[in-house]
């Protein structure tokens, strides 16, 4: 196949990714089965840590993670892409003569849309989908970082409030949030290069119906 055979398969594959033609799925799975099942293997595990900080390859995640190409391209390609709709191509580069597939993590499989702006990496800060959060909760479980740094915690609780202990939930979320922001722009003004990937946040959200009166 000449260059240009090359490139023009590149771009329909990418196209069919976007439509969701190059993806099968896990018949009758819903989009919560897939995603438990993209990070039932630690080798996925690791593949879909990576993507969260950013698109990469098999080739490019293999160096990565020091993993046979072969098997980064078999979870990537056929597991994580195909079968559980996770993953999605976004670009093909044509490097010597053949395509390099770039993925990225498909944040409508289990949220229903990403609702976020994407950040530059430079602001230092950025929102998760709930894809994310999953991926680096069962990576963290798994190489047990939880306590360095010092204060690390994972706490959900059930709270029963009305409609005004709600607003006050809010309203201590967003205080949290200012803070973390202005901590995170003090991290990169002191010394970016000594920064390391945590995660933060203040969940809120009801279990049931809220009313007032």
């Amino acid at each position: 196949m000449g260059e240009a055979g090359i490139v023009a398969k590149g771009k329909a594959e990418v196209a069919a990714s976007a439509n969701g033609s190059g993806a099968t799925g896990r018949r009758g799975d819903s989009p919560l089965d897939r995603v438990l099942h993209a990070l039932g293997h630690p080798v996925r595990r690791q593949i879909l840590r990576s993507l969260v900080r950013r698109d990469g390859s098999a080739s490019a995640i293999s160096k990565e993670l020091d993993l046979d190409l072969s098997i980064v391209s078999y979870h990537l390609n056929q597991v994580l892409a195909r079968e559980c709709g996770v993953v999605e191509l976004v670009e093909a580069v044509e490097r010597r003569g053949a395509l390099e597939k770039i993925y990225a993590l498909k944040f409508e499989a289990l949220g229903g849309g990403d609702p976020f702006r994407r950040l530059e990496p430079e602001e230092g800060i950025r929102p998760l989908s709930v894809e994310e959060c999953f991926i680096v909760a069962v990576s963290a479980m798994e190489e047990a970082p939880f306590g360095d740094p010092s204060g690390s915690t994972w706490q959900w609780s059930f709270a029963r409030v009305d409609v005004e202990g709600w607003r006050a939930i809010c309203e201590a979320r967003e205080e949290f949030e200012r803070q973390t922001l202005a901590a995170v722009r003090a991290s990169q003004a002191r010394d970016p290069e000594k920064t390391r990937d945590v995660v933060v946040g203040a969940a809120s959200f009801p279990a049931e119906e809220l009313r007032e009166g």
